[in-house]
């Protein structure tokens, strides 16, 4: 993790190492000597060593502005800082003027000027060195950024002790051998310059440690501060007092040597109260995570359903008592095994890696498989998974919940047979009894054997229409359904001339209803259901008024049957779609009909749920698909 504003440090070491550059070039042009050298005895900055500054500030800025600097602008840049400083360090090696910049753009300038303005060759060297830090910033060989790293911390130390010269007032501190003497202002920007060229290149080594976030790095930020500029300032004081006879030599040196102890052992106390701080919230903080982890691990082992946590090559990293109580091994026996080769046959592993594949790509399941106890004995589980993701959002493993629903699925199946035997056994006698009612003639009974023999028809067709809706309730559970585009409009208009009776004197709204995606069966036998309630239950009004309708809803289509019968109270809605579950002994039913409703409407992944009121009528909204 790097310095969060270190872009906005660099365009901002861009637009100062400009703008004193640019004052200089100011200076040499209207002669203004507190531009160029500050007094007339200082050495004042090269003009092009001004120039190599603005360009060295334009290169810096490039990485704040980097979609209106190219990269390939910056290299050119960079280029020119190189060859600029080359050629001025082998004018001074082999004495050819010709080749300095300085001496064919600004030679009569330079001449004519009472203080030395030659580019010194240590300023010329040093802008080798900023060149080739430059040209080599798309590096990634470690070499080759320890090395920029190593020319970025020379330029520094170079320029900063030529500060000090300036600071102290020793000559050979800011002189080589005498030729030249290094500009203040020329110091100060190379200072600035290689802090930047410092910042660009955090990749390893020194400049990485500086750059980091952590509270050790930041220490050191605040440490170089104090460490660059108080002991210098110290030494100017102490040589001050020195001169004006406040104190001798000796006391000057002893003044020194206390004030940097102190210094010493404020950053040490500072960085020792640090690691005491940082130890103090890291027990603190393994206290509360060991402490969460042994809530967290009480809970899971709490749980009824087993849970496990599974790496992407399949192996068992975690798991609670009930994950090893419904497979019946031990953890020992699980923990670090591929569970897979252990609960699950042969000839249907296949299945299982291609399930662990698509785990990899984040896809979440909820299934019911067959496994194998450790003690061979078939069970059936259903089976829910989800990624689990570290701190970089990268996938490492994967968290399963497994429940034994042998026992459940066992029961439902038993009454789905039951259920399909009876209605199967049912009809054979239901038939014969309704081909003797038939063979019946009314006409030959008198008046109360009539009444028995209608009672006696009317109990057998009730009958024969239970057995059919047990079957009809018996194979949706069973059956996938095939599905295909249905005209909604069509069949709806067909099942209410089939339903509507012959006495009916209300009124029936149909509005505009969308096609549906489904089985065209399954949604006739829905329509009928609903259509047949509404009639039946608005019988008894004056005016029955039916509606079947559609609206959208978060990009959802939802159909609605209304009718204003005699409509339901709040406790009998909590059990409106349980299979046999009569509300009105006036009605005619088996209870069947809006559990088949509800069937239905999940074979096709959709919702239902309805609104009523007593004597208000009922209206059912659903929907025949899952968004």
């Amino acid at each position: 993790m790097y310095i969060k504003k270190r872009l906005l440090y660099l365009e901002v070491l861009g637009y100062m190492l400009q703008l004193i550059a640019l004052l200089v070039l100011i200076g040499w042009q209207f002669n203004i000597t507190l531009l160029k050298s500050i007094t007339p005895e200082m050495t004042a900055m090269n003009p092009v060593t001004a120039i190599t500054f603005i360009l060295s500030g334009f290169w810096l800025m490039g990485f704040r502005e980097s979609k209106q600097i190219p990269g390939f602008t910056k290299l050119i840049i960079a280029a020119a800082i190189f060859l600029i400083g080359t050629l001025h360090s082998l004018a001074y090696l082999l004495h050819i003027d010709w080749i300095r910049f300085d001496h064919f753009l600004f030679k009569n300038k330079i001449e004519s000027s009472s203080i030395n303005a030659h580019m010194a060759p240590i300023t010329a060297v040093l802008f080798t060195l900023c060149g080739f830090n430059m040209i080599s910033i798309e590096a990634n060989k470690k070499w080759i950024l320890k090395l920029r790293a190593f020319f970025s911390i020379v330029i520094f130390i170079l320029s900063y002790t030529s500060i000090l010269g300036y600071v102290y007032g020793r000559d050979s501190a800011y002189r080589v051998e005498g030729i030249s003497t290094i500009a203040l202002s020329t110091a100060i920007l190379f200072l600035l310059l290689s802090t930047g060229l410092f910042l660009t290149n955090i990749k390893t080594g020194t400049p990485q440690l500086f750059a980091s976030l952590l509270e050790g790095s930041t220490l050191l930020r605040r440490s170089t501060f104090l460490i660059l500029f108080l002991p210098p300032f110290l030494g100017y004081l102490r040589l001050k007092g020195e001169n004006l006879g406040l104190y001798n030599t000796e006391m000057g040196t002893e003044l020194f040597t206390i004030a940097l102890t102190i210094i010493a052992f404020i950053l040490i106390y500072t960085y020792a109260n640090l690691l005491n701080k940082k130890q103090k919230a890291s027990i603190a903080l393994e206290k509360k995570l060991s402490e969460s982890e042994r809530k967290f691990r009480e809970l899971v082992s709490s749980l009824k359903e087993g849970v496990g946590s599974i790496d992407y090559e399949g192996r068992l990293i975690y798991c609670n008592q009930s994950y090893c109580n419904i497979l019946g091994y031990t953890e020992k026996e699980l923990i670090g095994q591929v569970v897979v080769d252990m609960i699950i046959p042969i000839e249907r592993r296949k299945e299982f890696y291609e399930r662990l594949e698509r785990r990899k790509k984040g896809i979440s399941e909820n299934y019911q498989t067959e496994i194998i106890r450790k003690d061979g004995e078939k069970i059936i589980i259903d089976i829910k998974s989800n990624s689990l993701m570290d701190e970089h959002g990268s996938r490492v493993a994967y968290v399963v919940s497994i429940n034994d629903i042998t026992e459940e699925i066992r029961q439902l199946e038993d009454i789905k047979a039951f259920s399909s035997s009876a209605a199967h056994d049912l009809n054979n006698p239901i038939n014969k009894i309704m081909t003797v009612v038939d063979l019946v003639d009314p006409s030959t009974l008198d008046e109360e054997n009539r009444e028995f023999l209608y009672m006696v028809k009317s109990t057998v067709q009730n009958m024969k229409m239970l057995t059919q809706d047990l079957l009809t309730f018996s194979r949706l559970g069973k059956q996938p359904l095939e599905k295909a585009d249905v005209d909604l409009q069509v069949l709806v208009a067909e099942v209410i001339k089939q339903q509507q009776p012959l006495d009916f004197k209300g009124t029936i709204q149909l509005h505009n209803l969308p096609n549906a995606y489904g089985n065209e069966a399954a949604l006739k036998q829905l329509f009928n259901n609903l259509l047949s309630n509404a009639f039946k239950y608005s019988s008894k009004k004056d005016k029955p008024e039916i509606e079947i309708g559609s609206y959208q809803k978060e990009h959802q289509t939802y159909y609605y049957v209304k009718d204003n019968g005699v409509g339901l109270n709040e406790d009998q809605m909590k059990t409106l779609f349980t299979p046999f579950k009569r509300y009105h002994s006036k009605f005619e039913g088996n209870g069947l009909g809006l559990a088949i409703v509800k069937r239905i409407v999940d074979k096709h992944g959709g919702t239902i749920f309805a609104e009523s009121d007593t004597d208000k009528g009922l209206t059912f909204h659903f929907t025949l698909s899952h968004n």
